[in-house]
């Protein structure tokens, strides 16, 4: 048995992207000036990072973005009052944030919203489309009784142009005479 030519194209060896070669330098740099936010949201975001790395398994981490984004939102104010209170080498401000139950709190309360919203919505959706499509069919019987009633039945015929046996506005044809032998 004779083999087979090797059909498919060589492959080029990949090079590395410039993009992950930035990501090397920069991100040890912004790691080093945010020090203090990182360690802010670290802590404030700690739900959203257990949603993301332990919970949420769908690709699109729908889940992770619903807490993620009330989570965040709670935790940008005490970010500012870090940025505003006087330095990026401050950690006073970082750990009197974190040490207040308060701040955790809201915090960790704005995660928990976030769970409640995810649960709470596909209900309410699907309450919504329930009492809009009943909404729909009562319309589209209005409707379709009103072409009957101006077109007569068999404005219903199918779709594939089969008309009804009687329609109420057509005329009947005329029927065989019954032979009085029959009886």
């Amino acid at each position: 048995m004779a083999k087979k030519p090797n059909t498919e194209k060589s492959k080029k060896p990949r090079k590395a992207s410039s993009g992950r070669a930035v990501a090397w330098v920069v991100a040890p740099i912004l790691g080093a000036v945010a020090m203090l936010t990182l360690v802010l949201l670290m802590v404030g975001m700690l739900p959203t990072l257990v949603a993301y790395f332990i919970i949420d398994r769908h690709p699109a981490k729908f889940t992770t973005r619903t807490i993620g984004y009330l989570n965040f939102a709670d935790c940008l104010p005490y970010t500012l009052d870090i940025w505003r209170g006087g330095g990026v080498w401050e950690f006073g401000t970082v750990f009197e944030i974190l040490g207040d139950p308060t701040s955790l709190l809201v915090m960790y309360a704005a995660a928990a919203t976030g769970w409640i919203v995810f649960y709470a919505t596909p209900p309410v959706v699907a309450a919504y489309l329930v009492v809009t499509s009943g909404i729909k069919v009562k319309t589209f019987e209005a409707r379709q009784q009103e072409l009957i009633g101006d077109w007569g039945r068999n404005v219903r015929s199918s779709a594939m142009g089969e008309a009804l046996e009687e329609d109420d506005d057509a005329p009947k044809p005329p029927q065989p005479m019954e032979s009085a032998d029959e009886s």
